[in-house]
């Protein structure tokens, strides 16, 4: 079994996070012009497409460590009071992941609190960045940049956006915004709308009360591919699973992963192979019914992720 490929799946969301992050704090002094306070909360789940094969919640609060590490790893000549500053006023990251022909693109939705204290100018010219606008379905127009196919944008000072199809998620921004002013005019609570499979959205909104990052597979083989590192064709539904602070080893993380089968003889079959592939790790398993596998207990170290994300 390759024990970090997985890990390396979340590098990446944290590496997109980072960027987010750390850009966000240029922008937010060195653009033409500041994101409008947004007098309502948008929810920045409410904002990820339903396109990705593969989504990751993120919660700052699970292990800030983690986030610090990571910034400090791979932004040139961050210290660690910057990258702890900039690690506190993140809350919760949103990120869809696809894997096509050796290219993994990325879609990212941040709850984030960054304001002119963090006095930056890396969004411009001399740092390559290129600019642009977008104007949405509602005749709202926002500013993006863009550097190595990588582009942002900040519809207000609580939102992230990073990646893939921007134009999709500021229409659904703007789509939240009218739904919660209307709210709120109204002084009735209200349900915004969200892209994701109710399924998939319910899930990951719970990491942060829950404190674990949170992961969802809607297309299960390929992920399988990558955990096991073998081509195990088990006839999965989907795959979710968590991460969580090992409480008595604060050096390492416990997994947990879910795999929803299509019916009771694939899970017959496949209970076999996925003992086997996580057998040495000590972990325990349980049916659920007669098409589900929960192994969990999986034991992964802190530093072995540590070390993958400095790379």
């Amino acid at each position: 079994m390759k024990k970090h490929n997985f890990s390396k799946k979340i590098a990446l969301s944290i590496c997109g996070l980072a960027l987010a992050a750390s850009l966000s704090a240029g922008f937010l002094t060195g653009c033409k012009t500041l994101p409008v306070e947004t007098p309502v909360n948008v929810n920045a789940l409410d904002l990820l497409d339903n396109d990705s094969a593969f989504y990751i919640a993120i919660p700052n609060g699970v292990d800030p460590e983690l986030i610090v590490r990571f910034l400090q790893n791979n932004i040139k000549d961050i210290s660690e009071n910057d990258a702890r500053s900039i690690s506190k006023r993140i809350d919760n990251v949103y990120c869809g992941l696809n894997h096509k022909k050796n290219k993994t693109q990325i879609q990212i939705t941040s709850d984030a609190n960054f304001g002119n204290s963090l006095a930056s100018k890396l969004l411009n010219e001399k740092t390559g960045w290129k600019s642009g606008l977008v104007t949405t379905a509602q005749s709202k127009s926002y500013d993006t940049y863009e550097r190595n196919a990588l582009e942002l944008c900040f519809p207000s000072e609580d939102i992230a956006l990073i990646g893939r199809d921007i134009p999709v998620m500021l229409s659904q921004f703007d789509t939240v915004y009218e739904e919660l002013s209307g709210a709120e005019e109204n002084e009735l609570p209200i349900e915004t709308s969200h892209l994701l499979d109710d399924q998939i959205y319910d899930y990951l909104s719970q990491a942060a009360s829950e404190n674990e990052i949170r992961f969802y597979a809607g297309k299960p083989q390929s992920f399988l591919t990558i955990l096991t590192g073998a081509n195990l064709d088990l006839k999965l539904d989907h795959v979710s699973g968590s991460f969580v602070c090992d409480p008595d080893y604060p050096s390492q993380y416990l997994l947990k992963l879910d795999f929803k089968f299509k019916n009771a003889s694939y899970l017959k079959a496949g209970r076999g192979l996925l003992t086997l592939a996580f057998g040495l790790t000590n972990s325990n398993c349980e049916i659920i019914g007669d098409d589900e596998l929960i192994i969990y207990d999986i034991k992964i170290a802190k530093k072995s992720l540590y070390k993958i994300l400095i790379l």
